[in-house]
């Protein structure tokens, strides 16, 4: 007698299949779960020495960003990586940070080229960078400035409006560098050598081969203060396109100067995303320069992405069912 083999499936092999669904949604979130902790201990960021802080405050403008979407991009791949953060979201709590003045901070300000300026400051731009750099060079904060001429705008709506054009060397004079550097390359810089795409690939994520640079900066690291240095770089201008007195332009440079360092990315024409990516892997190498040797190479596992997975597996569980139920009514029975 032939079976029917349309009713013995349903009863039979749907139970199976849905069993095996369901244990594949939990084992890929076991996989999240498992990942992002694998992650932040292979990276070494369990025991986060430093604080950081993401500066995005309603009262500021911004330039060359959106900034809600560098903000929303920072916040994500930080949490990815395991890394603990706060966001200053008013110029008062800005205000408050500056007066506390803690020990080796990580600001990420995400306004691009304005800087938020706490309200008791006015006009006063100058004191405002004086106080900031002292912050720097003294009480060791890590300013990571990733978008186009930094500091060459502040912004408070309680006092100077959400962007105020200031003097562009006024930060590099309040830090010891006039006349030092030059930040004036409009064009393009290439990645150079390892130390960016050795990150990236440790972490999980593709950073762009060329960007486009809007204030890529020289230095004159001969004639540097004691006290500064240039600790390392991520992209460079060909020498061959434009030079600053023999000097070369770099883009995504970190310039260590007393106790901290400042981030200069120069960076310009890209998305929020992609500001915020960049700023958030240089805030992991600082973080842990070991990253620049790992050979470990982690996907960045986000929940976007293993519901995708998780989706992508649970349709071939079906396909394979539905394959071989197919090929089950297309073979006789035996004894037909």
């Amino acid at each position: 007698m032939k079976k029917n083999t349309l009713n013995y499936f349903p009863k039979k092999k749907v139970s199976i299949l849905l069993v095996l669904a369901i244990v594949t949604m939990f084992s890929l979130e076991l996989v999240l779960v498992m990942g992002s902790n694998k992650i932040s201990a292979v990276h070494n960021f369990s025991a986060q020495e430093k604080k950081i802080y993401v500066l995005c405050v309603r009262e500021a403008g911004e330039s060359w960003v959106d900034k809600n979407e560098m903000r929303s991009a920072v916040m994500g791949y930080l949490k990815a990586l395991g890394l603990k953060y706060e966001v200053i979201e008013s110029v008062d709590e800005w205000e408050a940070l500056i007066k506390e003045a803690p020990e080796g901070i990580i600001i990420i300000n995400c306004h691009g080229e304005v800087v938020p300026i706490p309200t008791s400051y006015g006009d006063d731009y100058e004191s405002f960078y004086k106080d900031l750099a002292e912050l720097i060079k003294n009480k060791g904060w890590i300013f990571v400035q990733m978008v186009g001429f930094g500091f060459c705008m502040v912004g408070n709506t309680k006092t100077v409006g959400e962007s105020y054009g200031v003097e562009e060397e006024a930060i590099f004079r309040a830090l010891g560098l006039e006349g030092l550097v030059d930040p004036w390359y409009t064009g393009t810089a290439e990645l150079s050598g390892s130390l960016g795409k050795n990150i990236s690939k440790a972490i999980g994520v593709s950073i762009p081969e060329t960007v486009a640079v809007d204030t890529a900066i020289a230095i004159a690291v001969d004639q540097l203060p004691e006290q500064v240095k240039v600790l390392w770089y991520w992209y460079k201008v060909p020498e061959s396109e434009e030079t600053w007195q023999g000097y070369p332009y770099l883009g995504v440079v970190a310039l260590k100067i007393g106790k901290g360092i400042l981030v200069w990315g120069g960076l310009v024409e890209m998305a929020g995303a992609e500001y915020g990516k960049i700023a958030a892997l240089v805030t992991a190498y600082i973080l842990n320069p070991k990253l620049a040797t790992m050979r470990v190479r982690l996907p960045l596992l986000t929940r976007k992405y293993i519901f995708i997975y998780s989706l992508v597996a649970v349709g071939a569980i079906f396909a394979a069912f539905g394959l071989a139920l197919l090929f089950k009514r297309s073979v006789p029975p035996e004894g037909t």
